[in-house]
């Protein structure tokens, strides 16, 4: 998915300006400059940390286990050859789990290859495209689109024209599924860290809360039977293997904006990349220590109508 930014995003609001002394530290790669989350070697260890021989990674595998040890929540169309579309791939991990419940064509895009899937099965294929403009040929081709976590990758004007390319290219009938993280809570320390990461939201022009707006933008692009399931997923030791699982996938996700904090010169909140690492540091104990720690996950189903005007 290209970040294709509108032309204010790139700029700080005047209230982060004040901020904006870049802090010396070891960066990152990432796969845009409006993506707060890294693509390299190390973000690739985090996501395909392994079980079952590589089949599945932990992030996969807390969301899963959140929603029942349900990969698919949408709706099915009633058509002989499925073909399932998941934009923002990553590794890969969703289509590969889906692909072993259910027949058809698997297809997953990112604007990143690397962290594509070696060794693929035949039904399964990935390429580097834009969630914002797929290509005009892939017009009602597919019979499901699946989109889960790219908040760190969207803003507001992204957000609708991604939502009304996925309109575009599903068939009548078909359903859309999106997955995204919501608040989290625990102690003053993590409340502290969330201020942090919406400002830094903020400063990119990203929607934080975008699971506050995601119904109405699915509900404009013309999808009806709009539907919400939210899970509580437990952070930390107090809730033992599980959420131990949901706080070293979430701490991974945290700890990889570090590069886009500092840059911004910490946003007040950290003065350099050793009191970054112990703010995260003490969020961790914090999670562990504190029974109801928890983050919320939503899941959004939608379907487009049977009969309708691309």
């Amino acid at each position: 998915m290209t970040l294709q930014v509108a032309s204010n995003a790139n700029q700080a609001p005047a209230l982060f300006t004040k901020y904006i002394a870049p802090i010396e530290h070891t960066p990152r790669t990432y796969a845009s400059e409006g993506y707060v989350l890294p693509s390299d070697e190390q973000e690739r260890q985090r996501l395909l940390f392994s079980l079952l021989a590589l089949r599945l990674v932990l992030q996969h595998n807390v969301l899963k286990a959140a929603f029942g040890n349900r990969v698919l929540l949408a709706p099915l169309p009633a058509v002989e050859d499925l073909k399932v579309l998941e934009c923002g791939t990553g590794s890969g991990i969703w289509l590969l789990d889906l692909a072993t419940e259910l027949k058809g064509n698997f297809h997953g895009f990112d604007i990143e290859s690397r962290l594509f899937p070696r060794n693929a099965p035949g039904n399964l294929f990935f390429t580097m495209n834009s969630v914002t403009r797929m290509p005009e040929w892939w017009a009602e081709s597919y019979g499901l689109v699946h989109q889960r976590l790219l908040l760190a990758a969207l803003n507001a004007y992204q957000w609708k024209e991604a939502i009304n390319e996925m309109y575009r290219v599903l068939i009548p009938g078909g359903s859309v599924q999106l997955g995204e993280a919501g608040p989290w809570k625990s102690g003053s320390v993590t409340e502290k860290h969330q201020t942090l990461v919406q400002n830094l939201f903020e400063s990119r022009g990203l929607l934080l809360d975008c699971a506050v707006h995601i119904p109405q933008m699915l509900s404009n692009a013309g999808f009806i039977e709009i539907k919400t399931e939210v899970k509580t997923i437990p952070l930390g030791r107090w809730a033992g293997q599980t959420g131990i699982d949901g706080r070293d996938n979430f701490m991974g996700v945290f700890r990889g904006m570090k590069t886009p904090v500092l840059k911004m010169g910490g946003l007040g909140f950290v003065q350099s990349e050793a009191e970054f690492d112990r703010l995260l540091d003490e969020v961790e104990v914090e999670w562990d220590a504190t029974p109801g720690s928890e983050i919320e996950f939503f899941i959004f189903t939608a379907q487009k109508p049977l009969s309708s005007a691309l």
